[in-house]
This record gives structure tokens, C-alpha cells and sequence, in this order.
């Protein structure tokens, strides 16, 4: 309940360094597809690899209104990246 009250203010997610890993990083992208409101996520150093990027790619394709996704550092690979690349590109 908590979480879904925060859902409609929350702009700016700073996790960086956080060791989410790609689990996380799934988690996380549930989070993304839901929100309207958040504009920047950062993800700096936290391993998220290819899976990661994948589910993170999946909430982008639905979320209209991030505009500043931080992801260096986490090892996406060319899979995550091109997926990532995708659901930029609508």
C-alpha cells in the first residue's frame, strides 16, 4: 500500500551501487512500467547484466516519461543493450 501511494510522486530513483543484480533490476522494472511520474533512474554499478536490461527494456516500452536512465557499470552486453536500444526506439 505503501509503495502504490508513493507510485504517483516518486520522480527520481537513485539506486546506484546497490548490488540489485538482475533479479533487482526486475523487480525494479515492474516498478517502471507502473509509474508516470518518475523521469530518472539511476542504475550505476549494480551488475543488472543482459537479463536485467531486458526487463528494465520491457518497462520502458510502456513507460512514457523517463527521461534519464543511468545504467553504466552493470555488464548489459550486447543483448541488453540491443534490447534496450529497442524499446528507445518505440
Amino acid at each position: 500500500v505503501r509503495v502504490e501511494r508513493q507510485r504517483k510522486k516518486l520522480t527520481l530513483l537513485g539506486l546506484g551501487r546497490c548490488g540489485i543484480g538482475p533479479t533487482g533490476a526486475a523487480e525494479i522494472a515492474e516498478y517502471v512500467s507502473g509509474s508516470a511520474v518518475l523521469t530518472n533512474l539511476d542504475l550505476y554499478g549494480n551488475s543488472i547484466r543482459a537479463e536485467g536490461a531486458v526487463a528494465l527494456a520491457s518497462a520502458l516500452r510502456v513507460n512514457g516519461v523517463l527521461t534519464d536512465l543511468q545504467l553504466g557499470n552493470n555488464r548489459v552486453r550486447a543483448e541488453g543493450a540491443a534490447a534496450i536500444a529497442e524499446a528507445l526506439r518505440g
